[in-house]
């Protein structure tokens, strides 16, 4: 009688192993945007295939997790449409992880309007350095200016 529940016991927790397992890899493969191994898609095919998983699964991915989803972009701009999402449409980000999203931009033109972005979003609770900061690293000179002005006049 022992012995049969020994094995009884033996069998359920094998099982529970398994379903454990299986779980563990089916939440690794929600945060994965990445296309099929061995599919034929073209390099423009898969960063699309990303940019849409990511669209969809914005509202269980950390700023960290976006930033290296974005990264892993085959095409510069399909790279800075995915940091875009990951500026705009994560659940909340807090003001460091915005000034890393704003640091990983490659244009000139969207790093400026992230740095903006950051400044305006975190207006209260940004410190004059933070925001002097952000300001200096803007690419052109006329939104460094604007920026060190609001920094210094109109920061709340």
């Amino acid at each position: 009688m022992d012995s049969r529940w020994l094995k009884i016991v033996f069998s359920v927790l094998t099982v529970m192993s398994i379903y454990a397992i299986d779980a563990g890899a089916a939440t690794g493969r929600a945060t994965s945007c990445q296309p099929p191994k061995g599919s034929s898609l073209a390099m423009d095919q898969r960063d699309d295939y990303r940019l849409k998983c990511l669209k969809k699964k914005k509202n269980q991915l950390s700023a960290g997790q976006c930033l290296t989803l974005a990264k892993s972009m085959e095409y510069s701009n399909n790279a800075e449409d995915a940091r875009m999402v990951c500026l705009y449409d994560l659940q909340k980000i807090s003001l460091k992880e915005c000034a890393q999203i704003a640091k990983n931009m490659e244009y000139a033109d969207s790093g400026d309007e992230t740095k903006w972005h950051c400044i305006r979003e975190f207006n209260k609770t940004i410190s004059k350095k933070q925001c002097l900061s952000l300001a200096k690293s803007m690419s052109y000179p006329a939104n460094t200016d604007r920026g060190l002005q609001y920094c210094e006049n109109e920061l709340q």
